[in-house]
């Protein structure tokens, strides 16, 4: 982790300036050690060179959104967690979506540390093996935006988010770092770049795809939560997001924290489906009633009018017909 990301990172409880104690180095970079809020408090390790800057309820718990909009806290998939969801019955569901809300949220205590497995597939990611392994360089290690088709919709997404000229670049929800790779590889006015992402084992992709492309000393991948951004307030000039939302439960706590660690005049431009998670188990309606009520993803419409009560001017839909035969929107939002 370099020491110059600390001037946009923050506490993602209370969004304050945060401090290295206990820090090892290894050619400039803190390479473990933690970063301490001295505002509330809260200690955030740091692993493999990875801030991990999210809290003891949030950390262990990466599930179907829809199982976690239940409350179920074992792992399941996407079809089994509808399987439940239609068990338990869409107005029973509902009722456990509410008493969740009511609830008070777990404590947001410190992370004491990651478990060794977890430090051991960030350590492994990063290093290039998982790539070298699969044929995994040449599927997931080519960057095909400027030469490619100038119709694709991912094309037009990277060439969206380089006019809008950021200094400073967010990738929320960033998975393995495809994406935000493009921008770091190809956009040079880029003098700082942060890729947040909840799943653990993706920091080493990520990082491992930034060092590939030459980006170590702009880039920077964080462990966190999108609707805690452990991001400062008003720091980040455009904030992008890729395919990510049919997978976060809590989707106007992510709206207004991207609204909030944006400046004045940034972007939060996003593709995503038309339609919510589509499954033969359920019906669209029912599902859509469900990821309503639940602050799922339930449509790019709901969506865009979140963002705008959120207090996003919509610059931008964009519709593309894809290749799979589905609907994609591109939405760029301004603040």
């Amino acid at each position: 982790m370099r020491k110059e990301v600390l001037n946009i990172l923050g506490c993602c409880r209370c969004k304050s300036e945060l401090n290295i104690d206990k820090a090892k180095t290894r050619k400039g970079d803190t390479r473990s050690g933690n970063l301490v809020c001295e505002e509330c408090g809260l200690i955030f390790p740091i692993t493999f060179g990875r801030p991990v800057l999210m809290t003891s309820n949030v950390i262990k718990e990466w599930r179907s959104p829809v199982s976690e909009a239940m409350g179920i806290g074992e792992y399941v998939t996407y079809d089994q967690s509808i399987e439940k969801l239609l068990l338990i019955g869409i107005d029973e569901a509902l009722k456990l979506v509410e008493e969740r809300k009511r609830l008070k949220e777990d404590d947001l205590e410190s992370i004491s540390e990651i478990p060794e497995e977890g430090i051991a597939k960030i350590r492994y990611r990063a290093s290039g093996k998982w790539f070298k392994s699969g044929n995994r360089m040449e599927r997931l290690l080519t960057f095909p935006w400027k030469n490619g088709d100038s119709d694709n919709s991912f094309n037009i997404l990277m060439k969206k988010i380089a006019e809008t000229q950021p200094e400073s670049l967010l990738d929320i929800a960033s998975g393995g770092g495809f994406a935000v790779s493009h921008q770091v590889w190809f956009n040079s006015g880029i003098k700082q770049t942060i890729a947040v992402e909840r799943d653990l084992k993706c920091l080493g992709n990520i990082q491992y795809r930034f060092k590939y492309v030459g980006g170590n000393q702009t880039s920077e991948a964080v462990g966190g939560d999108v609707r805690q951004l452990p991001v400062r307030t008003e720091s980040i000039d455009t904030a992008m997001m890729l395919n990510a939302l049919p997978e976060i439960f809590g989707i106007t706590s992510a709206l207004s924290e991207a609204y909030r660690v944006l400046k004045n005049g940034g972007y939060f431009i996003i593709l995503v489906s038309e339609l919510p998670f589509t499954s033969d188990l359920i019906s669209s309606g029912d599902f859509r009633k469900f990821a309503e009520r639940a602050d799922l993803y339930s449509g790019y419409e709901k969506f865009q009018s979140d963002a705008e009560k959120c207090g996003f001017n919509i610059e931008s839909s964009e519709r593309f017909n894809e290749k799979s035969g589905k609907f994609t929107r591109l939405i760029s939002l301004r603040k």
